[in-house]
């Protein structure tokens, strides 16, 4: 706008006498003196322009009641300010201001001041004048601390304090009892004044992204809290699983607290290794017990308390609940239930044999995998046969994890008070050891630790709970550290396995190495019949029997066959030698056309149970054709999949075979990924072959990860080093990866225009390529909905509710959600139920806007699947109500990408 343009509209709103000018989004740089003349003007908004400064006539306004200045380029104010005595809402966000002028805290009717987004680093003390003051935003400054004085606002509601300096809080604070709205996240706050807790009608208290250990025990007192962020601190009390749990649960856990709390100076030490290295009788040396040269194997697992005085902690014992582990392979795959963070462990190995014989670093790889944040002291048994030896640089470059190697010998008592105060020195810094505990909470963990039984029924458990006074919401968190803490075993998150509390963990492991080390499984080559299973366990009642099964089952030991639901097949005792399988593997490529598709997942380890958990996961696919480090699968008769572990290389493989593999191929992958997530610290490299050049194999393989970086970032080709060839990376790429769905969607469309009656092998991959675009999008789904705090079903449609088109405003037009059946392939609207009222539309719809247009792509294709085979529905109905859905959906897709909801 220019000069002129501007002094014509003052002109003009001066003689109309105007209350309102709105000059906001004109790029102006300067105002005119003339401004002055609007001496009706209650309302000026001058935002989203570029002034420097304001001329000292704009004060002459008197009768303003708002000016709106957010966005400009001020770095000052004219001190004539004050004269806007009646100005109430003042906003200067997003300028340049350095400090405040002293003149605008005579204002004293202002009751909302906004200026976050400028360069403040302190308020002047004046600014108690501003007394009626109800809303301030100071966000997004330079304040290192508050003035004293900006606590006398007693009628403050709101004050927004965030992305500042701030490292404290004055305790004056309590004074703003009027505040329901309280933001300080972002800032350096290490602690939060017990004043704090006085603000008894905060609603809203944003502490994210600041330094807390700690949060005051009588933060509880704060009852009218709904919204509280603590993401980003480091807050040991409430310890995590009671922050993740929500408010209710933190007030209630520092409520408990206040009424009485004790250190509870326990946690878990897991002592593993080889077998015969002599882990029994360190512990045994480590509780100052005698020596036996007799000492027997260990079976499943031994549990014992050793006692420890606390190095830094004059008068304190640590009370460390000892594993000893059976270390025969056959055991390993056990150990998963109990190798869990939160623990230190001992891992051992014999000096006399050498640490080669040890497998250091299979142990060390393995306890990466499964508990990757956990200490591990080496220990060197039988040093007084040989020295120990090894090199403990590369170790510790490989695995930091390794904080110490003590070297022993249990028979002559040599180095055993310097292990005893290195596991001294790292159980005082476990997560667990040192907490406080709620005396309720104290209470029930010894009710239920001298309970007789083995196993009690979750509603027993929170019983116990509830006669010590524990809090309904406070006992699953209650339950899962006594699960980590070894006391108890309890998989409360599975539907299969949360209906019986083990109190006695060892007897889990007592009984189902039982079924590892049984005669009659092992000649049988894996098959655990019935009849066995109520032999080896004919002191369980039936019920725990089953439960031991599904808990085997459930953890990937055995599984039932198909043929005989009486038959199981153990895994881990499948015999090492494959069978003959080459045969079956080749003739299929006789059988057709024959395509292939494979991945190697390369690891720095293969633990205990891969692959053998992977083959009980994907038994319904079974040939009856697998070995311990491998199987050969088949899906539809059609298709072969050959999944080899080799154990000396370090790799799976998983090859897929037939005229469609790719669908077979990623649902397996898919399973493959499931299983090697159970190791949250195992490496993996994934690559995939590449596809030869002029009708040549190549042995090149292309990484994965880079693949799918590269089309991300459009790169359509990468250059295979072998023949020095550009190779297609969508092509590699194509249905592995969900970006290259557009892909796999443009075929589907293909074959749709080209299917017609016989043409069977376009309507076998159409079919595949459905399932698997179907199961890609509701995987996707799952991730995205994994990262934030919304779970939304994965298929459905949205319908307006009561109309038959949408409205122009999508925010304010109430919604049906109707669920789909979303078994891949098999995509339909429910029939019975499923159908909800979305009464909140701009939040679903902000929610799901990303994948809606996704999800149309894939459901447009469901129709022609789906319909043929209802059969309990009217086909023409059937076909009537989809097509609405399909219509209303596209309309929405479109509408979604005009507005910003």
């Amino acid at each position: 706008m220019t000069n002129e343009e501007l002094l014509q509209i003052i002109e003009q709103a001066a003689k109309e006498k105007a209350t309102k000018l709105i000059l906001s989004n004109n790029q102006l740089s300067s105002l005119p003196p003339e401004i002055c003349q609007l001496s009706n003007l209650t309302e000026l908004y001058l935002s989203n322009n570029q002034l420097s400064s304001l001329p000292p006539e704009i004060c002459q306004l008197s009768n303003l009641t708002l000016l709106s200045l957010h966005n400009n380029q001020l770095s000052s104010l004219p001190p004539e300010i004050c004269q806007l005595s009646n100005l109430t809402l003042l906003s200067l966000d997003n300028n340049q201001l350095r400090s405040l002028p002293l003149e605008i805290c005579q204002l004293s009717n202002l009751t909302l001041l906004s200026l976050s987004k400028n360069q403040l680093s302190s308020l002047p003390p004046e600014i108690c004048q501003l007394s009626n003051l109800t809303v301030q935003y100071l966000d997004n400054n330079q304040l290192r601390s508050l003035p004293l004085e900006i606590c006398q606002l007693s009628n403050l509601t709101l004050l927004s304090l965030s992305n500042n300096q701030l490292s404290s809080l004055p305790l004056e604070i309590c004074q703003l009892f009027n505040l329901t709205k309280l933001t300080l996240d972002n800032n350096q706050l290490r602690s939060l004044p017990l004043e704090i807790c006085q603000l008894s009608n905060l609603t809203l208290l944003s502490l994210h992204n600041n330094q807390l250990s700690s949060l005051p025990l009588e933060f509880s007192q704060l009852s009218n809290l709904t919204l509280l962020s603590l993401d980003n601190n480091a807050l040991t009390s409430p310890p995590p699983e009671i922050v993740e749990q929500g408010i209710q649960a933190i007030l209630t856990y520092l409520r408990e607290r206040l009424k009485g709390n004790l250190r509870q100076w326990i946690s878990k030490l897991l002592v593993v290794g080889e077998g015969g290295v002599g882990k029994t009788s360190l512990l045994k040396a480590l509780r100052g017990e005698e020596f036996n040269t007799q000492e027997s194997t260990t079976h499943g697992i031994e549990i014992k308390w050793l006692d420890l005085t606390h190095p830094s902690k004059a008068g304190t014992t640590m009370h460390l609940k000892t594993w000893d582990f059976a270390g025969q392979e056959i055991n390993h795959a056990t150990h998963q239930f109990f190798l869990t963070n939160r623990s230190l462990f001992l891992l051992a190995w014999n000096a006399r044999l050498g640490f080669e014989q040890g497998k250091l670093y299979y142990w060390l790889d393995t306890i990466k995998a499964l508990a990757p944040d956990s200490p591990i002291l080496l220990v060197a048994t039988h040093i007084d046969e040989r020295d120990a030896d090894l090199p403990l640089a590369e170790l510790r470059r490989k695995y930091p994890q390794i904080i110490e190697h003590c070297k022993i010998s249990s028979k002559i008592s040599r180095g055993v008070e310097e292990l005893r105060q290195a596991i001294a020195e790292a159980a005082a810094k476990l997560p667990l050891m040192g907490e406080i505990w709620p005396t309720t909470w104290l209470n029930a963990a010894n009710a239920i630790r001298t309970q007789p039984k083995k196993q009690i029924t979750p509603q027993q458990l929170w019983d116990i709970m509830a006669d010590s006074q524990v809090a309904d919401i406070s006992k699953e968190v209650l339950a899962r550290w006594l699960h980590e803490l070894g006391e108890i075993l309890y998989f409360q998150d599975n539907e299969e396995l949360n209906d019986t509390v083990i109190l006695k963990p060892q007897w889990v492991t007592e009984y189902i190495s039982k079924v590892l080390e049984s005669e009659d499984v092992i000649k049988r080559s894996g098959i655990f019949t019935r009849q066995e299973m109520n032999q080896l366990w004919r002191n369980l009642d039936l019920s725990m029997r089953d439960h031991f099964l599904r808990l085997m089952e459930r953890f990937d030991l055995s599984y039932r066959t198909q043929e005989n639901r009486d038959l199981s097949l153990v895994v881990e005792r499948l015999p090492f030698d494959p069978p003959n399988y080459e045969h079956k593997w080749q003739q299929i490529k006789q059988a057709g056309e024959c395509n292939e598709i494979s991945m190697k997942f390369q690891l720095n380890t293969i633990p205990a149970g891969i692959p053998t958990w992977f083959i009980a996961r994907q038994h319904r696919f079974t040939t009856g054709i697998h070995w311990r480090n491998g199987v050969l699968f088949a899906y539809e008769q059609e298709h072969l999949a050959l999944v080899q572990a080799v154990k000396s290389d370090r790799y799976i493989k998983l090859t897929v075979r037939g005229p469609n593999p790719l669908n077979f191929f990623v649902l397996l992958r898919d399973g493959m990924e499931v299983t090697l997530a159970r190791f949250p610290g195992l490496d993996i490299q994934r690559t995939i072959p590449c596809f030869g050049h002029n009708g040549q194999p190549c042995t090149h393989e292309f990484d994965y990860k880079q693949l799918s970086q590269r089309w991300e970032k459009k790169k359509g080709t990468i250059e295979c080093p072998e023949a020095m060839e550009d190779v297609s990376v969508p092509e590699l790429l194509y249905g592995l990866n969900w970006n290259t769905q557009n892909a796999v969607l443009e075929r589907i469309d293909e074959l749709e225009k080209t299917v017609v009656d016989g043409q069977a092998v376009i309507l076998d991959e159409f079919k595949n390529l459905l399932e698997l675009t179907q199961r890609g999008f509701t995987n996707a789904f799952r991730r995205e909905q994994a990262t934030i705090d919304s779970h939304c079903p994965n298929v459905f449609v949205l319908r307006p509710r009561g109309g038959k088109a949408w409205q122009k405003n999508l925010t304010g037009q109430k919604l049906d959600l109707q669920l789909y059946c979303q078994a891949p392939g098999c995509w339909h609207p429910t029939q019975e139920g499923g159908l909800y009222e979305i009464n909140e539309p701009a939040k679903w719809l902000r929610v799901t806007a990303p994948y809606i247009g996704n999800l149309f792509k894939v459901l447009k294709y469901a129709a022609p699947i789906i319909g043929p085979w209802l059969g309990v529905v009217d086909p023409k109905e059937y076909e009537t109500l989809f097509k609405n859905d399909l219509e209303l959906f596209k309309e929405l897709a479109a509408k979604l990408l005009e507005v910003k909801i």
